[in-house]
């Protein structure tokens, strides 16, 4: 296989293997990538050549960094172990990232740290010399990097960890029995366990490209070896003899990646019933006689537990409820039973450890539950290790006692070559854990491993020394846990001398200690890096998203699936409770909650609330000692209280935390009753601090999202900047956390169906004290709400546009004397106002009760409440996959029946016609005959992409190409070059109360008449992008009606960009010079009706003409006594200066910040001066019919285009 690179003409990538190609271009206009698989003979090589001199051995995927696409490969290998004859598992040594939107890295040998390898530069991207020109010494502690470093280096480093395998010769995803002897050697996508699949992320577009392929290029991708499956864990054969046989013993772990993650970053159980450190491990014996597998499996234990990173005893703690982490349970060993069938627990936690006993307790009584439920599904076995081991490892086996009845029951895989028939399989799996699922995990596994290997030897091999096997299990056993430690902490499993030799020395025992100790500095140091890179790998990180592949099959099926929904969509109406509340510091509750949780409008038990959200703010007295601790228990303590008053509320109706989201001071528990789990998945939370520019969590929010059925909702709990004209800081701090709280899947609170609002938002009422104070009393709420900050803000604000908010119809909930009902008595008297509140967006909710709750005292605000209705869609898969199987064909058919082109052709012949693109090669793309579009038509791509107006006409290819395609880019310098503009971003960067104007940008002057002078034209809507200047004109009104860009799209009518005023600078600056003198009075300029006016004098400028040989003409402090006066323009009103008046005094220039962009100036600076000066009051009077110099060629302004802010 190769890697090549198109030299000329769209960037395009090629792996070429023996009898085909993959093409891979990268389309801006769409975002997406295009794939094509070419037949080799029908690849048109000219233009191309190899990207790297390592010869890639497979394809791992694609993926986004620092907004580039990236395509892996692997580039070295070593060969590792042989299951079976003609099975070989490689061990990755190396991986390479080739770019497919830049050329930055283009044939670039990257050094150990990822920088260019270069002669004058060290490890780390620096100039040896010290990076000074002339070869200067830098000054101790200066840093100038030549080169970035590589944005794939760190996925780089973990790729080649020694870790991760693969293989090319059958599915490493699979065991042995799974995948079959006779047929383990065919490779299909097909047949892959996506759970162990470690660049799942990286294929899972072209997996889903290559399901919508028909049968035959299917088999191609799979049989050319394109899509490589990647595991992580350890591989390793050893070669063995019993008696006069001689065979091979291997030994296979693969780790799952749905909960992968370091030690003390990831525990427990997630919401779909996936565990941290879960690892398959498969001991395969062969000998020509007989194929022996047996399979055991570890995993954390699967509850919702954390740990701390004390250095000391740290503190285990269950995170949620035993109600709502039941069905989770249920489900993880549900899944377990689907693929291996019965589960005997081995439970290898202490009884004495105080942080271990309150987890076992936990496991055990959720073990206890499943068994009254489905008791042949699993079985538990208490072992305490360190107890029953506290002489000599070597009791372990002690086990075995326990677990023979499972043992027999389980058995093993046997097949015999000679008869080519399967004689066991086995039945049952061993799923052991202790606290970490590492150490004392290793030693039950190998012991048990080695018990049904013995079973197997004593029923085949009877009478044969069985020294050799037991010893090589040892050695592959203590090598296969120091593997899986490595990938958990960093260091080899402890007892690992045990494992390897089955003594344990001195020598051992220091080595334990020592590994004890680098594990600490690991995690607390090491660790959060490493899962950062993880994240990365799996698509998890919160600002990552996925490399779309373009396939119009999909995009068929997506605009087609809507009309379809009725048939697998159903509705159900659900309610939900939503309550914040200000504590003010308190660190108890003061009183009853009844009220707040249950209003009068929901008394009784039937109309109880399916969801409650409620959110707290100041759960601590916000000190600096408070914020920066950051201790966890105010939230444990409210999470039992609210827990304490739900369970007296409606004994009758269980509900459940199923999330609680802390950050300092601010807090938000999610409740669901107990019969409605089941409908709730991915919960997430995530927080945002705002308090000192994000530095600090006494101000933030903290956010909760979930998907109800097929509906997802997100809550976000917010304390804002507090002050009564902190107005811009308060939408500030809202827009940090809606743009910076990103939940995985680079989703954030905007890409939600239904979302809420709350909390102490801190906007005030704008009137005075007493005033406010006395509507309070007359009940005049509407008079208020007229001077209500939030209110107004809903009005201006276009990032709030969406939010509603229910009529308020309560006082006031800030600010009252502690403990009483009364408005702010001290010093300060502060206006009372509506601070907490509660708004909301989205089609399928609605709100039905707004209030607060008065007779709740013991803080200086009031809780307030809010009571939702939704109507939220539930989706049956089983029908919904019916349904895209049925859209599926419908498509392929009706494409085949039309047997049309490519619109998209990566295959282009390169014989230097301009019509070369049109030329359409027989391969399968990923927009080729059997998935048709057009590209130019933006509704095809996201409606009806198969109608049959829209694929009939097909674009030239010489067209697209230059449209949709991104082109090649410049080689990247030495310094980097500023990004690109975008415009999004520019407005984002603008103060809202001066970037009305700034925003326009196009605007249609009104229409006058021939020999009419038009008035400037109004402050212009919007700023369009891509439309360039309008060519300066000399002579003559313009004979075309539509203006050309130059790209062959014609402009409107009539339309013209605007340009920043010039100012001049405080040092008084010379205007550019022109041939012709530009404030001569007798000159009329003759620019030509249709050009845009000149933008006129600023107020207060000054237009200076020449002055005596050697004089300055300016000065730091206005005009120079021997300069002659200009012209000084005042208001109307005032009386206008004479030009020649000596006594008149000018002030000095200040610098002032852009006007407006208002005109294009286009033609000669002559010109514009000259429409300058006759632009004033006495220009009409002074106008001759003599017509202006003619300005240089050279010489013309053009607009400045702006970039973006590095």
């Amino acid at each position: 296989m190769r890697i090549l690179l198109k030299t000329q003409g769209q960037r395009t990538l090629a792996l070429e293997s023996e009898t085909h190609v993959l093409l891979f271009r990268y389309i801006t206009k769409i975002q997406k990538c295009a794939i094509e698989l070419v037949p080799k003979e029908n690849f048109h090589h000219k233009h191309y050549r190899s990207l790297s001199r390592h010869k890639p051995l497979g394809f791992l995927g694609l993926i986004q960094m620092n907004n580039h696409v990236f395509l892996c490969v692997i580039t070295s290998k070593v060969d590792i172990a042989s299951p079976m004859d003609g099975e070989i598992i490689h061990k990755i040594r190396d991986v390479e990232f080739h770019c497919l939107t830049s050329d930055a890295w283009d044939f670039v040998e990257l050094n150990m740290n990822g920088y260019p390898v270069d002669s004058d530069m060290d490890g780390n991207g620096t100039s040896s010399n010290g990076g000074g020109s002339g070869g200067a010494m830098l000054t101790p502690g200066s840093y100038v990097p030549r080169f970035e470093q590589h944005p794939c280096f760190e996925l780089r480093k973990l790729l080649v960890d020694g870790s991760f395998f693969y293989s090319t010769d059958f599915d490493l995803t699979s065991t042995l029995q799974g995948r079959g002897v006779e047929g383990g050697g065919k490779l299909s996508m097909d047949r892959f366990h996506t759970d162990y699949m470690w660049n799942a992320f990286l294929m899972e577009e072209i997996i889903k490209f290559r399901n919508n392929l028909d049968d035959e290029p299917k088999r191609v991708l799979d049989a050319n070896k394109f899509l490589t499956t990647v595991i992580r864990g350890y591989a390793e054969t050893m070669k063995t003899n019993l008696g006069r046989s001689n065979g091979t013993i291997t030994i296979i772990s693969k780790q799952s990646w749905k909960r992968a993650g370091t030690r003390f970053n990831v525990r427990g159980v997630d919401d779909d019933g996936n565990v941290a450190n879960f690892v398959e491990t498969e001991l395969i014996y062969n000998d020509s006689n007989f194929l022996y597998s047996f399979v055991e499996i570890r995993g954390s234990i699967p509850v919702f537990w954390e740990q701390d990173t004390a250095l000391i005893a740290p503190k285990v703690q269950i995170a949620r409820s035993y109600d709502a982490t039941q069905p989770v349970f249920e489900k993880h060993f549900e899944n377990l039973n689907g693929k291996y069938g019965p589960v005997h627990i081995v439970n290898l936690l202490s009884k004495t450890k105080t942080s271990e006993i309150e987890l076992s307790k936990t496991y055990k009584r959720h073990f206890r539950e499943l068994d009254s439920k489905k008791p042949e599904s699993t079985y538990f076995t208490d072992f305490d290790f360190h107890q029953e081991t506290a002489k000599t490892y070597a009791h372990a086996a002690r086990v075995l006692g326990d677990l023979r009845p499972s043992l027999d029951e389980f058995g093993y895989f046997c097949y015999d070559k000679k008869a080519k028939e399967v004689i066991y399989e086995q039945q049952g799996v061993f799923r052991t854990n202790c606290l970490d699922c590492l150490d004392r995990t290793n030693v039950v596994q190998q012991v048990i491993s080695l018990a049904a290997l013995e079973d197997f030897l004593v029923n085949y091999h009877s009478g044969d020394p069985v020294y050799d096997v037991e010893n090589k299990h040892r050695v592959l056993w203590a090598n296969h846990g120091d593997q899986v430690s490595q990938i958990y902490t960093g260091t080899n499993a402890l007892k690992s001398s045990f494992s390897r030799s089955g003594k344990m020395g001195l020598a051992g025992a220091l080595s334990d200690a020592t590994k004890s100790i680098s594990r600490i500095y690991i995690n607390n140091f090491v660790d959060k890096g490493k899962q950062q890179v993880t994240d990365t790998l799996l698509g998890k990180s919160s600002e990552q998203g996925t490399v779309l592949i373009f396939d119009p099959v999909t995009e068929y099926i997506n605009s087609k699936l809507p009309h379809y929904e009725s048939k697998y969509t159903t509705h159900e109406d659900i309610s939900l409770y939503v309550g914040t509340f200000n504590l003010a510091g308190a660190s108890t509750c003061g009183g009853d909650l009844t009220h707040w949780l249950m209003p009068l409008e929901i008394d009784g038990s039937d109309e109880m609330p399916d969801i409650l959200m409620i959110g707290f703010q100041e759960v601590i007295e916000l000190t600096a000692t408070n914020i920066l601790k950051n201790d966890a228990s105010p939230s444990k303590y409210w999470q039992k209280m609210i827990q304490k008053h739900l369970d007296n509320i409606s004994p009758a109706n269980k509900y459940v935390l199923l999330r609680a989201e802390f950050m300092s001071s601010v807090l938000l528990l999610f409740y669901v009753k107990s019969d409605k789990i089941s409908k709730v998945t991915r919960v997430e939370g995530k927080s945002k601090k705002t308090g000192l520019g994000g530095m600090a969590a006494n101000k933030g929010s903290v956010a909760i999202r979930f998907n109800y059925g097929s509906s997802s909702f997100c809550f976000f709990n917010s304390h804002l900047a507090a002050g009564v004209t902190n107005i811009d800081e308060r939408y500030n701090d809202f827009v940090t956390s809606w743009n910076g709280v990103r939940f995985s899947g680079n989703k954030l609170i905007k890409h939600h169906d239904n979302i809420v609002w709350l909390g102490d938002l801190n906007y005030r009422i704008s009137k005075p004290n007493d005033e406010v104070r006395s509507l309070i009393d007359m009940g005049n709420m509407n008079a208020l709400l007229e001077y209500d900050q939030l209110s107004y803000e809903l009005k201006r604000r276009p990032g709030l546009k969406g939010f509603k908010e229910m009529p308020i119809t309560f006082i006031p909930t800030y600010k009252f004397d502690k403990g009483t009902n009364v408005y702010d008595t001290s010093e300060k008297q502060r206006v009372p106002s509506w601070t907490d509140r509660i708004l909301f967006r989205g089609r399928e909710i609605k709100q039905t009760i707004y209030n607060n709750t008065p007779d709740v005292v013991f803080s200086d605000h009031k809780p307030v409440y809010g009571i939702f209705n939704a109507h939220v869609r539930m989706e049956d898969d089983k029908i919904k996959k019916k349904v895209l199987k049925f859209l599926y064909e419908q498509h392929k058919k009706s494409a085949m029946s039309k047997n049309q082109g490519t619109v998209i052709e990566l295959n282009e012949f390169d014989g230097g016609d301009d019509n070369s693109s049109l030329f359409s090669s027989p391969g399968v793309s990923s927009s080729a005959s059997s998935m048709l579009i057009d590209l130019n038509d933006t509704d095809s791509i996201h409606s009806n992409a198969s109608s049959s107006t829209k694929s009939s006409q097909v674009p030239s290819m010489a067209s697209i190409s230059t449209m949709t395609a991104m082109p090649l880019p410049q080689r990247r310098a030495t310094n980097s070059l500023p990004p690109p503009f975008n415009k999004d971003e520019i407005n984002a960067m603008l103060v809202p109360a001066l970037s009305s104007n700034f925003r326009t940008g196009l605007k249609a002057p009104p229409k006058t008449q021939p020999g009419k002078t038009s008035a400037p034209p109004a402050a212009p809507p919007s700023r369009k992008q891509n439309i360039p200047t309008r060519p300066a004109t000399t002579q003559g009104p313009t004979t075309t009606p539509h203006a050309n860009n130059g790209n062959g799209h014609k402009l409107p009518p009539d339309v013209s960009l605007s340009v920043m005023r010039p100012t001049r600078s405080r040092t008084g600056s010379p205007m550019p010079s022109s041939p012709t003198s530009v404030t001569s009075h007798n000159t009329t300029s003759t620019a030509p009706a249709s050009a845009p006016k000149p933008p006129p004098p600023r107020k207060a400028s000054i237009t200076r003409t020449g002055g005596p040989a050697g004089s300055n003409s300016s000065s730091r402090h206005g005009s120079t006594p021997n300069s002659p006066r200009a012209a000084v323009k005042v208001s109307p009103k005032k009386k206008t200066a004479s030009p020649t008046s000596s006594s008149h005094k000018v002030a000095p220039m200040v610098p002032m910040k852009p006007k407006a962009l208002e005109k294009v100036v286009t033609g000669s600076v002559s010109q514009v001066k000259s429409a300058a000066a006759n632009s004033g009051p006495s220009a009409s009077a002074a106008a001759a019919s003599a017509p202006a110099a003619p300005a240089p060629a050279t010489s013309s302004w053009t607009v400045m285009t702006p970039t973006k802010k590095l």
